[in-house]
């Protein structure tokens, strides 16, 4: 882990470029209302009807500019306005060796776990998959309902809003939509985000009743080699952190896919009362 006063480029352009392919998620008008702001360079990110965490986070403080105890103060009262019930905030490895996380505690902000980043140069070769019976589409929009009811009924999410919350990220700039399907079904779903020098496999899901038949590894290695025909040097992925005590069969797909693990985030979690 780094010790230097600034973060390195590469932990602020992967910082940066979550919060860039993620913020095109939140509007105001869709069905399930969602807003989001800046504090100090960092992304705030907010759905107030969805106690979801991965929802309503903080992205990249500290990556790119000094942080307050006014910046902090700022941060709670724009979700205590908006009636979060919790949300909280993720520090790269370089932040945690900052007096950052002190601070948080000081503020209220207790440690509630990690998750994962990880890294994939894109001139290491791509592992084709069998297809076995399935069928990968890229989608435009007129498929948007479609790829957000996949990823709606893929991580069992009670709202059923969450389908046209995801699916209004389809056609946007930066964003490529795949869609799998056995026989005429599709059952998994997954989303590109392309950033210049940096792409992200940003949402995936596969339904329940077909999981095992290699969708996923199917959407990794399509979505792998658009990013490197677009140009992309690295594609990035987040995960929970894999644990002896609590595996994470996602992040164990990415490591098979070559990734390697380029930092833990450290997510700081705030609670109203």
């Amino acid at each position: 882990m780094s010790n230097q006063l600034m973060p390195s480029p590469l932990a602020i352009a992967l910082e940066m470029s979550e919060a860039r392919y993620w913020g095109k998620l939140y509007r105001r008008n869709a069905l399930l209302s969602s807003y989001h702001t800046q504090v100090a360079g960092a992304f705030v990110g907010a759905t107030p009807e969805l106690d979801v965490l991965a929802m309503n986070r903080v992205i990249g403080l500290g990556m790119t500019s000094p942080v307050t105890n006014l910046d902090i103060e700022n941060i709670i009262a724009f979700y205590k306005q908006l009636g979060v019930r919790r949300f909280f905030v993720q520090l790269s490895p370089e932040e945690r060796a900052r007096d950052l996380p002190n601070r948080l505690e000081k503020n209220g902000f207790r440690l509630y776990n990690r998750w994962a980043k990880l890294l994939r140069p894109a001139d290491l070769p791509l592992t084709p998959r069998a297809a076995n019976g399935l069928r990968l589409v890229e989608v435009d929009s007129t498929k948007a309902d479609v790829f957000g009811q996949i990823i709606l009924f893929s991580f069992d999410w009670e709202d059923t809003r969450v389908a046209d919350w995801f699916a209004g990220a389809v056609g946007q700039p930066g964003y490529r939509h795949y869609l799998v399907y056995k026989n005429h079904v599709a059952i998994a779903a997954g989303a590109l985000h392309i950033d210049g020098a940096y792409s992200s496999l940003a949402i995936a899901g596969t339904l329940p009743d077909y999981r095992g038949l290699g969708a996923q590894s199917l959407l990794i290695q399509a979505r792998l080699a658009a990013a490197r025909a677009a140009g992309s040097h690295y594609t990035f992925v987040e995960t929970a952190e894999d644990r002896l005590d609590r595996p994470v069969p996602s992040y164990r797909n990415m490591i098979k896919a070559g990734f390697e693990l380029a930092y833990l985030r450290d997510n700081w979690i705030f609670e109203f009362e």
